[in-house]
């Protein structure tokens, strides 16, 4: 019986060293996030400075929590951001998706401190296992009064009616020459669950003036008007039906007045809840438009009412590897085969490895509807100038570009002298 209990003491003093040793394993000191934000409120050294338990890295795979906010428009006129933490290392297989709302008419700053509390709070599970989460304490701020708890319940004077203007004005000169220009909007928007009401009017006027020292002045006016109106409907999580009307000018493509009516319906293959992280949509469109030129055109037209249909496909996907936009569109006349349009454009932004990210990009189209190009054709001073729309049969557009991040990974020092001097 005494053999037993020697060797019963002997084996747990074995253990004992090799317990203690896995009981003092220290706790990493910081919480190493890596921040994949483009959208509002995405200031870095603003988070750098408030979230002082978190040490931010300058490649996802340095980090234990890869942090991606994305963000879209709400009906409001303000910002939806969605905050999808991923965990990684020792961390993998845990995460958290949180939404954070900033109103309308929001600083810079309102929307820098709504994104740092949401990351505070879902940051809060992973730092509270580094050695830093025993300094780590949340607050909570209660309500001013009973009202504010029930949001849901507030009547709204505007009916979910959103109201925008604005005016900007941009005058130069040189020696021998001089520009100005005017630019005004104003919008109306009602956006609910299954509403979605957009009204909109656009004008610019461009005003260019040239004195050469041996040669007559000369002034080249442009200018642009625009009315749309559109409503849309949701039918499901994937199906969307709507119409949209315009009418305006627009003397770079010799339009004096032009109209169009279009009803589609557009189908997503993710939810649409889904849309600030991925979308597939496909969108067919039918309907009519009509002009009335400035100049006669190459068609021997003064005006035209001609039936249009479009077709367009589209893809938008922001995950912890990258960015990807792309889309095709097809638009054709439906009074001649041969008069239509069609393009293609994508945009990717790619992470390769450690420190080392590829972008890129392009577009191009085919172009077999410019039903606006006038008879007369264009003096040589309004090509130079680009006061009017040249005769193409393509458009294209390429680019590419390499990062690549290299040194160290722990510098977080956030120091902003000369950061505006040009």
């Amino acid at each position: 019986m005494r053999r037993w209990r020697l060797w019963i003491c002997a084996a747990l003093l074995a253990c004992a060293p090799a317990a203690s040793r896995a009981q003092a394993t220290p706790l990493p000191e910081w919480l190493t996030v890596f921040l994949d934000c483009r959208a509002f409120g995405c200031d870095r050294n603003f988070l750098v400075t408030e979230l002082p338990y978190v040490l931010f890295t300058q490649d996802r795979l340095d980090a234990e929590v890869h942090a991606l906010v994305t963000g879209l428009g709400t009906g409001g006129g303000g910002t939806e951001l969605t905050i999808e933490l991923v965990g990684q290392r020792r961390f993998a297989g845990r995460g958290d998706t949180l939404t954070a709302n900033v109103p309308p008419n929001s600083s810079d700053d309102m929307a820098r401190r709504e994104l740092k509390r949401v990351l505070t709070v879902g940051l809060a599970p992973f730092a509270l296992r580094t050695a830093a989460g025993r300094r780590l304490s949340l607050t909570y701020e209660p309500p001013g009064d009973s009202a504010t708890l029930r949001p849901a319940l507030a009547p709204d004077p505007w009916n979910n009616w959103v109201y925008r203007v604005s005016a900007r004005g941009n005058v130069g000169a040189e020696s021998q020459s001089s520009d100005y220009s005017i630019r005004g909007s104003a919008s109306a928007s009602r956006i609910t669950e299954r509403w979605k009401i957009i009204l909109d009017v656009d004008y610019d006027y461009n005003a260019l003036r040239f004195e050469p020292e041996s040669l007559p002045a000369q002034n080249f006016l442009n200018r642009q008007a625009e009315f749309e109106a559109g409503a849309v409907r949701s039918l499901s999580d994937h199906w969307s039906v709507g119409a949209v009307t315009r009418a305006g000018l627009d003397e770079f493509s010799n339009q004096e007045f032009a109209a169009g009516l279009e009803a589609a319906l557009e189908w997503n293959y993710f939810p649409w809840r889904e849309a600030t992280s991925r979308q597939l949509v496909a969108i067919v469109a039918i309907g009519a438009r009509h002009f009335r030129y400035v100049e006669r055109t190459i068609y021997e037209r003064d005006s035209e009412t001609r039936p249009v249909a479009i077709a367009k496909l589209a893809t938008e996907v922001r995950r912890p590897w990258g960015s990807l936009f792309g889309g095709l569109q097809h638009t054709r006349y439906l009074h001649d085969a041969a008069i239509y349009s069609a393009s293609v454009y994508t945009f990717a932004d790619i992470r390769v490895s450690r420190g080392l990210s590829v972008n890129f990009g392009g577009s191009a189209s085919k172009v077999n509807d410019q039903l606006f190009l006038a008879a007369g054709g264009l003096t040589p001073e309004e090509i130079f100038t680009r006061q009017r729309a040249l005769r193409t049969a393509f458009r294209v557009n390429l680019s590419a570009g390499v990062s690549f991040t290299f040194g160290s990974i722990l510098n977080t020092v956030v120091n902003p002298r000369f950061d505006n001097y040009d």
